[in-house]
């Protein structure tokens, strides 16, 4: 299954098939699931030996800038804790593409602009919706009132 590193420890794909779920097991300690539970083609059980946090965002719509957070801060705190995590949606396009524009931003600083161009780099179609746009310009005002 490709998964598509935005950095040494964090990265985003579409949402795994049941037979690949111990592939990523291996690679992965923490899990970013953003689908909502009809859409989920695997068990979550198959992820209780790793950190998981379910977030479901519907498809082709944005997280709140306070879901958006709360996911970002969690991201942070499992790399803190040095371990791995994948962030995937349904197609890995929309919302996890969004998520990882977002850990660009809020990670390194980068403005939308740039982080946006680095995932469009691993997946073009990466941020499908002008929501998911939306919420992303809403982060870097925040970020540029709360970070710096």
């Amino acid at each position: 299954m490709q998964v598509r590193f935005i950095d040494d420890n964090v990265a985003f794909g579409r949402m795994p098939y049941p037979d690949e779920i111990d592939e990523l097991k291996e690679k992965f300690d923490a899990f970013v699931v953003l689908v909502e539970d009809f859409e989920l083609a695997y068990d979550l059980e198959m992820l209780r030996d790793r950190d998981v946090l379910h977030s479901p965002i519907p498809d082709f719509t944005a997280p709140s800038l306070d879901q958006l957070l709360e996911i970002l801060r969690w991201i942070e705190e499992k790399e803190r804790e040095g371990k791995k995590v994948f962030i995937h949606c349904y197609g890995g396009s929309g919302r996890s593409g969004t998520v990882a524009v977002a850990w660009l931003m809020y990670r390194y600083g980068l403005s939308l602009r740039e982080s946006l161009r680095r995932v469009r780099l691993l997946k073009p179609s990466a941020v499908e919706t002008e929501d998911q746009l939306e919420v992303l310009k809403e982060l870097e005002r925040w970020i540029k009132c709360n970070q710096g």
